[in-house]
């Protein structure tokens, strides 16, 4: 019954499981199938309708041809948008190095590269696009390098280098490091959500001086609702988002021009909410976003600030003298008569730019107080001698982030996954 090589050592007692075994064979669990994914209909009548796209529509990978609430990633497909990005940003590309985002097929990338003369760093999440890349090195082999890693998470390797020492950063960015915090990069590449942006504060905030990137210069393509959010000061004042407060703080911004939005995937839901405007269906907003040159306050500060903003902190009602006499009891007679006690820090007071405070009594509320006059207390609070001696940094340091390695979502809504290999698992799909 057996060959000599699987002899049972007794009977069949050894036999039985394998009897066993066979027979409930069919019962064990087999690996699941990963399911097709299945592209929107109107994405595909649309890329099949317009000529230009035919030589391309074959070499995009399927997860791009679905619709989703909110990608972390966006790829330009339209040669003619690009040429118009790329006039649009041309006159702001000096000789700081550029680096583009998620190139994908590399239209951007063709037009840059002929309108900058400086080195093109291009960092792409998925390894599908590499022989487009390729392509681009091979054309201009002195000026490009590329790499297959999400740039934009950059935040994850600097907090890990933190806590270890490592040298995360320094290899990601190569011969693009820098020590020098005031070294200007251009930024380029397309932005769907907030949460590079919040990871870009989060940096600042948290690992201002010893980024390796030096101060970011971005032009990023995004949602018009994404961009009212963070700049909108009724926003802020009405709702006290410590987002929006925190880029108007660190950044200046404008708006280039718009763009279609159709000219991108993948292709999101319509947005919805009474701050959407029709614009928002059709155009994305090319954006100017530039680190300030001057931070409000000085590096290892940064992180009081940010919890100074906090809504657990204080709310719009929040009355001023009140909350902050909960830290250096008597400190309101100084807001109330304008004079700041002896010793106060002159390195840290309010200086001739920063807003004047209105008459201050002890039923002025933080919602009284734009977001400049903000700064002005916050200011005049770090500096005052017993600050230090107070529970504010404590408290804050017991406060912070979970591994220092994120700001809140004040939108409410949970970060998708970046990559193209993960976006089919990333938020329901479209029927359409």
């Amino acid at each position: 019954m057996f060959s000599n090589s699987v002899r049972p050592a007794s009977g069949f007692k050894t036999a039985k499981p394998i009897f066993l075994i066979l027979r409930l064979r069919h019962k064990l669990k087999q690996p699941a199938e990963k399911p097709a994914i299945k592209a929107a209909a109107d994405v595909v009548k649309y890329l099949e309708s317009i000529p230009e796209y035919e030589e391309i529509k074959d070499k995009l990978p399927k997860s791009l041809l679905r619709k989703y609430k909110a990608p972390e990633s966006m790829y330009l497909i339209n040669r003619q948008t690009a040429k118009e990005i790329a006039n649009a940003v041309q006159n702001h590309l000096d000789d700081s190095p550029v680096v583009e985002v998620n190139p994908g097929l590399g239209f951007l990338s063709e037009e840059l590269l002929k309108r900058h003369k400086s080195h093109h760093y291009i960092y792409e999440t998925s390894s599908h696009f590499t022989p487009f890349l390729e392509k681009l090195k091979n054309e201009y082999p002195d000026r490009v390098s590329y790499k297959i890693a999400d740039f934009f998470e950059m935040w994850k390797l600097a907090f890990q280098d933190k806590m270890d020492e490592g040298n995360r950063i320094k290899e990601l960015l190569g011969d693009l490091s820098t020590e020098d915090n005031d070294r200007i990069v251009k930024i380029i590449g397309s932005m769907p959500r907030l949460s590079f942006m919040k990871h870009l504060i989060n940096t600042i905030v948290f690992h201002n001086s010893d980024s390796q990137l030096g101060r970011p210069d971005l032009f990023i393509t995004m949602p018009g609702h994404q961009f009212d959010f963070l700049t909108d000061s009724d926003i802020q004042l009405s709702k006290y988002k410590s987002v929006p407060a925190l880029f108007q703080v660190l950044f200046d911004y404008k708006i280039i021009r718009t763009v279609p939005i159709v000219h991108f995937l993948p292709w999101t839901h319509p947005p919805t909410g009474k701050n959407v405007s029709l614009t928002d269906n059709y155009h994305l907003f090319l954006v100017n976003i530039t680190q300030k040159a001057k931070l409000p306050c000085p590096p290892d500060y940064l992180p009081l600030l940010w919890y100074f903003f906090k809504p657990h902190v204080f709310s719009r009602s929040t009355r001023v003298i009140p909350m902050l006499e909960q830290w250096i009891p008597g400190c309101g007679v100084w807001l109330i008569t304008g004079q700041d006690p002896p010793d106060t820090r002159p390195d840290l007071a309010p200086g001739p730019d920063d807003a004047a405070l209105p008459h201050m009594t002890i039923f002025t509320e933080f919602g009284d107080l734009n977001l400049k006059q903000k700064i002005t207390v916050f200011k005049k609070f770090i500096s005052w001698p017993e600050f230090e001696q107070c529970q504010f940094r404590v408290t804050m340091e017991n406060n912070l982030p979970k591994s220092v390695s994120h700001l809140d979502d004040d939108d409410g809504k949970d970060v998708i996954p970046a990559h193209i290999e993960h976006l089919d698992h990333s938020d329901s799909e479209s029927e359409s």
